[in-house]
């Protein structure tokens, strides 16, 4: 099976952001996640600049989204 980094897998890695909860991970365990969900599917993919530049968008707004939270 040839799978990349896509919406699907951000979605994916989103939900286990959150799921962490109260000890999220940092961007480093985020991108490690999404290597190891890419080899478990059988991916061979190698995340690009924009997989990565996606990844911490997807970190970023989850934190945020986290941050705000906390906030109220």
């Amino acid at each position: 099976m040839y799978s990349k980094f896509s919406w699907y897998v951000s979605v994916q890695l989103q939900d286990w952001i959150v799921s962490k909860k109260p000890h999220y991970p940092n961007l480093e365990e985020c991108i490690s996640w999404t290597k190891d969900k890419l080899k478990r599917d059988g991916s061979n993919y190698k995340l690009t600049k924009e997989d990565l530049e996606d990844i911490e968008l997807a970190y970023e707004f989850q934190i945020t989204e986290i941050n705000q939270e906390s906030v109220k």
